[in-house]
């Protein structure tokens, strides 16, 4: 749950753990020695700016701590695959993986200039949340689950079987979106429709447009699936 006004600049491209995601490529093997060296190599050297690592680390913290289960957790982060695969597999060990990746990231945070605050606690979204902007994110989340029952399959790719199934992650994004926090699941749905190719009519994407406005997203968080439109 992001604060709008001093973190904006960090929000042009897709940022936290759904751009921490969709950085596996399948080729990342081939200048990482294993998982959470490219995680370090993605990352970057600390900078004076802790800002985009402190999204980072809220997102890790949100998900850990939420009241998702294993499998729940498995399919929101496989759903920031890239369209070919190449993400860590990590079902079973879903909240172990969140843990190593607050090893590095916490770290790297603290370095750039974040307080121990920042790496170890977050406002309140979802049912609890005070806030203006946990306020609105809770206004909004009746959109975001409206528009996961948009998400589906590109008909030309439709002989393809769906691993995982359709359902179970657009079940997953729901959850997310009523239980954690709406921004997050908006970011979640949009890698979903990226990896499954999910063919969106011009008035989704419009949609989608106006959500990521009211995010506070910057031009190219919601552009990025503009391709799918027909």
């Amino acid at each position: 749950m992001h604060d709008r006004e001093s973190q904006h600049e960090w929000m042009d491209f897709d940022f936290g753990v759904t751009a921490l995601g969709s950085s596996f490529h399948g080729d990342w093997v081939l200048d990482a020695e294993d998982e959470l060296d490219h995680v370090r190599a993605y990352l970057g050297a600390p900078e004076g700016d802790p800002a985009g690592l402190i999204l980072l680390v809220e997102d890790i913290l949100r998900l850990r701590d939420s009241g998702l289960d294993g499998e729940e957790l498995n399919l929101l982060w496989r759903a920031t695959d890239p369209p070919y695969g190449g993400s860590p597999e990590i079902r079973g060990a879903e909240r172990a993986w969140l843990e190593r990746l607050l090893v590095v990231a916490v770290p790297l945070a603290r370095a750039s200039g974040a307080s121990e605050a920042d790496c170890s606690s977050y406002p309140p979204c979802g049912v609890g949340g005070q806030s203006a902007v946990a306020v609105e994110h809770r206004r909004l989340a009746a959109e975001v689950v409206e528009l996961v029952g948009s998400l589906g399959q590109r008909p030309d790719r439709s002989h393809v079987p769906l691993e995982p199934p359709l359902e179970p992650v657009r079940d997953a994004l729901v959850r997310c979106a009523e239980t954690v926090c709406s921004e997050l699941a908006f970011r979640f749905l949009l890698r979903a429709a990226d990896k499954l190719c999910s063919r969106l009519s011009p008035v989704t994407y419009r949609r989608l447009e106006r959500l990521g406005a009211a995010f506070g997203y910057g031009p190219h968080v919601v552009d990025a699936v503009r391709y799918l439109v027909a």
